[in-house]
């Protein structure tokens, strides 16, 4: 396990317990009636979701956003497209109207796993309809996957691994920081930790 902060555009901090294959949303009812009684948390408090990466939204205004499902494709395509703002829903139904809102005047695309087409085109049109937002919802991994990708479910980290891995020899993965930066990033990885909790980029 290690610890997540999700940071919310207005800046408070959310704090999330996150292991790589189970991400674990919020407090548990159990744990939340502890830590009242313990007096760590107010008796009204509330906790609402936001997403994961949500304060990169106020860092990079006039980027557009692309939804995945998961934190793990997320964190995978903007490795490889930084030009987009790569966001994770968290679940198949975790792309809440109320969690949008952050969404407002933005372009938006969604990208939804195979088997989740439909029911992300519906939620697309809720948005829309709810907030002002420009969105759109990418056929990508429908128009490219077999029969055997859609009885897996796959997402687009799974097709992004698949082309690296059948590319590796000429595939380069894109870094929004200048050659030289990046050639000091790899060779001391606590710069890049340092670059990201000041804000520097």
């Amino acid at each position: 396990m290690i610890n997540a902060v999700y940071v919310q555009t207005i800046g408070r901090l959310k704090k999330h317990q996150v292991s790589i294959r189970n991400i674990s949303y919020g407090i548990g009812q159990a744990k939340k009636l502890k830590l009242k009684k313990s007096g760590s948390i107010a008796d009204n408090f509330n906790l609402k979701q936001c997403f994961f990466g949500e304060h990169l939204l106020k860092i990079y205004p006039n980027k557009t956003v692309a939804i995945v499902e998961s934190e793990k494709s997320a964190i995978i395509a903007s490795a490889v497209f930084p030009d987009l703002i790569w966001l994770p829903a968290g679940n198949l139904n975790g792309l809440s109207i109320e969690k949008c809102q952050v969404l407002k005047g933005r372009n938006v695309t969604l990208f939804p796993d195979l088997g989740a087409y439909e029911k992300w085109n519906i939620k697309a049109g809720e948005i829309h309809k709810q907030i002002n937002c420009k969105i759109s919802l990418s056929t990508l991994l429908e128009d490219e996957a077999t029969d055997l990708d859609r009885v897996n479910g796959l997402d687009i980290a799974d097709f992004i691994i698949t082309e690296l891995k059948s590319n590796k020899a000429t595939l380069e993965i894109q870094s929004h920081f200048s050659p030289a930066l990046q050639s000091m990033i790899d060779k001391n990885k606590a710069l890049l930790v340092l670059i990201n909790g000041l804000e520097l980029e």
